[in-house]
């Protein structure tokens, strides 16, 4: 009788396998290097650094193609070889997973298998560009940008709510998310990570979601207000406080998504010095 092959496991990182996980994820491809690789893994290498291996899992074991990490607030971060599709959704089915980010043809694969079965429905998902800049562009700040202060909260708040809703996150926010939003806010704020453009009121802001001095820094949550755009501001102010990340901070680049339908922030953060590395599926459940 022929047997059955066994189909490789996903299995959790260990301080043994901690180096296997780190060679993989900053190996290049494609003919990168690994300063390219490390940024486009910088949150699973972040959460590496950071010894959190009972949230991250690898497969297969002992020689990774792919690597997961489910944070604590439910977001599963992938990357890796499509093939572990399978393997990761049914290894994370039961979390209760709210986000998913990672390689476009590795999480198509999770979201395929996490739809199959009786009135499963399949998480909504949409392309993400994922865009590095190693040397932002040399332009002038535009007027007004400044790090964000306590008294700013409320209009963050604001525009992180607006842009929930412009960026196609789900519909205008309740009472309650509006206020875990603002709370995210404040700590970002009380970390330096939050940048506004005020002209006597603040009309943009850009988030720093992850900065880190080996795997480089993260922008997120830029948003301008519909009368301030069309004049370049979302490019100076990302330009400026990417080149503040790389030139004061000494980190290796800077990394941010857009939505692949986004032409005019695509264009905005490419005159930023930014280039398109390739797809990203984002799925919210």
């Amino acid at each position: 009788m022929t047997a059955t092959p066994t189909r490789p496991r996903v299995a959790a990182v260990d301080e043994r396998s901690a180096g296997l996980v780190e060679a993989f994820l900053t190996t290049p491809a494609d003919g990168g290097d690994a300063v390219d690789a490390t940024l486009a893994h910088q949150q699973l290498l972040d959460a590496l650094d950071r010894r959190e291996h009972r949230r991250l899992m690898a497969w297969p074991a002992g020689a990774p193609r792919a690597v997961a990490h489910l944070s604590a607030s439910g977001t599963l971060s992938v990357a890796g070889d499509a093939a572990a599709g399978p393997a990761i959704a049914e290894h994370v089915a039961a979390s209760g997973w709210r986000v998913l980010l990672g390689d476009a043809a590795l999480g198509d694969a999770i979201l395929d298998t996490a739809s199959r079965g009786l009135l499963r429905r399949r998480p909504r998902a949409r392309e993400q560009r994922l865009m590095v800049v190693r040397e932002p562009a040399d332009l002038a700040p535009p007027v007004g940008l400044r790090l964000a202060v306590p008294a700013d909260r409320a209009a963050v708040t604001d525009l992180a709510s607006r842009l929930h809703v412009e960026d196609r996150m789900g519909p205008p926010l309740s009472r309650a998310a509006r206020e875990g939003v603002s709370e995210r806010m404040r700590d970002s704020i009380a970390r330096g990570a939050t940048w506004v453009v005020d002209r006597g009121s603040v009309v943009a802001k850009v988030d720093v979601s992850l900065a880190s001095s080996r795997r480089g820094a993260q922008i997120a949550g830029v948003y301008v207000e519909e009368a301030y755009r069309g004049g370049g501001l979302a490019t100076r102010a990302v330009a400026t406080v990417a080149r503040d990340l790389v030139t004061r901070w000494g980190l290796p680049g800077v990394t941010l998504h857009v939505r692949a339908d986004n032409e005019a922030g695509r264009r905005a953060y490419a005159r930023a010095g930014f280039i398109d590395r390739g797809a990203w599926t984002l799925a919210l459940r």
